[in-house]
């Protein structure tokens, strides 16, 4: 086994990594920004993530900000989340400025693995930068594809699928140092060149843009024809040429930044090859207009009356177990419903600044008493395991949108709820 492992970053990516392989017995060393590390060694988590205390707690690694600390790690995973614009554009700037910061300190003749989200050729082209900016750098450079979710990232890390790992060739020879990390994890491994691993990364998020496209085409075609979309998701899944395990839950389009990043990145890089990029140009679009169902449903069902309504909205976070709100639809509602409503809002783990618009709820029935209307737009557990009646009861009026689809629907059209989801016919 490996004895010591190194982590550059310390962003979600590269605290999740450090925490799983301290948790596995790695003598783990994670180095990053002075100010974060110290928080860190302090107990202060920057993100909210289930399981990730706790393992900080049993076994935590050494956080620094020392680059330093590097020196006589065998295996040095590069794990700082990549930077996405207002555009939802890679900004590899403070990438690379880690990687430079660390590179006298990776070892001459050891495992660099990249996990870092990065475009098809980056790899290779980084690998070039370091031999030419540190002559005596031998070690082997490796792409190790992360597939982890928000929210599920800890058990994802534990417990993957499988492990996909790209290097210089496709015949990815033996490796004793990253062979013994990965065969920890007990799944199968996948090796082949830099270019197919980073272009697996982005192909596993284009496949799953894809799928929430499909869902929501077909919630679509629910509501316009009487369907149901909760009738008709499990029957979907029953096909084995589509399987349990698929994603077709329809919502509100994609959000937190991840699988934008590379859909544009699949757009512009099949349109330098010259080749055909409408399916990511088109699911981009179809995504972007996807938050207009939740105006629709909000001008029609909330703001019918004329009136400046009270609106208990529950959901900040752009997904559960987050506490991002990069991209989350939350913030449009806001916006749009600024001067036209006074909206109460609970999110378990975020919490905005009040103002004349807005007002923050200590719990999610709190937030409900005196509403003319509920709005849901984060998937928090917490939510679906409220009573419907206990909502009813609360609300002034029993309009509930919820576009999270959260509450079952028969269960809140008996507690005399009207509750307005997305694939269900109003």
């Amino acid at each position: 086994m490996t004895a010591r492992v190194g982590v550059i970053g310390l962003s979600h990516l590269g605290l999740v990594a450090s925490a799983c392989l301290a948790s596995l017995g790695f003598e783990v060393t994670a180095v990053g920004d002075s100010a974060l590390a110290a928080d860190l060694a302090a107990g202060k988590l920057p993100i909210h993530e289930p399981g990730l205390e706790d393992l900080l707690a049993r076994r935590p690694p050494a956080f620094t900000g020392d680059y330093a600390a590097l020196k006589g790690a065998e295996v040095v995973i590069v794990a700082l989340d990549t930077a996405t614009d207002g555009e939802n554009r890679a900004d590899f700037s403070a990438l690379e400025r880690h990687i430079d910061l660390a590179l006298p300190w990776l070892p001459a003749d050891g495992v660099v693995a990249l996990m870092s989200q990065v475009p098809v050729g980056y790899t290779r082209a980084l690998v070039e930068r370091l031999r030419a900016k540190r002559p005596d750098f031998r070690s082997r450079v490796y792409y190790w594809v992360e597939t982890l979710v928000i929210g599920d990232a800890v058990a994802r890390y534990l417990e993957p699928e499988r492990v996909i790992v790209g290097g210089p060739d496709a015949q990815v020879g033996p490796e004793p140092a990253l062979d013994a990390l990965v065969a920890r994890f007990g799944c199968p491994v996948f090796r082949m060149n830099y270019e197919s691993a980073e272009l697996c990364k982005a192909a596993i998020n284009f496949y799953l843009a894809a799928s929430v496209t499909y869902a929501n085409t077909l919630a679509d075609l629910c509501e316009a024809t009487g369907a149901s979309m909760a009738a008709i998701a499990p029957a979907l899944r029953s096909d084995r040429r589509i399987g349990p395990h698929a994603y077709i839950r329809p919502g509100l389009g994609l959000a937190g930044g991840n699988l934008e990043r590379d859909l544009m990145h699949l757009r512009d890089l099949a349109a330098r090859h010259g080749i055909g990029a409408a399916l990511p140009a088109l699911i981009l679009e179809h995504s972007a207009a996807r938050y207009d169902w939740l105006g629709r449903a909000v001008e029609r069902h909330v703001l019918r009356t004329g009136a400046r309504p009270r609106v208990a909205l529950w959901g900040l976070a752009y997904k559960k177990n987050s506490r991002s709100t990069k991209n989350a639809v939350s913030l449009k509602l806001l916006r749009d419903l600024a001067g036209r409503a006074l909206v109460i809002a609970y999110d378990p783990q975020v919490t905005l600044e009040t103002t004349a618009d807005l007002q923050m709820a200590a719990s999610a029935l709190q937030a409900l008493d005196g509403a003319d209307a509920l709005v849901i737009v984060t998937d928090w557990d917490e939510f679906g395991a409220v009573d419907p009646s206990a909502i009813r009861e609360r609300l002034r009026s029993p309009v509930v949108v919820d576009a999270a689809g959260v509450l079952d629907g028969e269960r809140s059209r008996r507690a005399g709820l009207t509750r307005v989801a997305v694939g269900e016919a109003p």
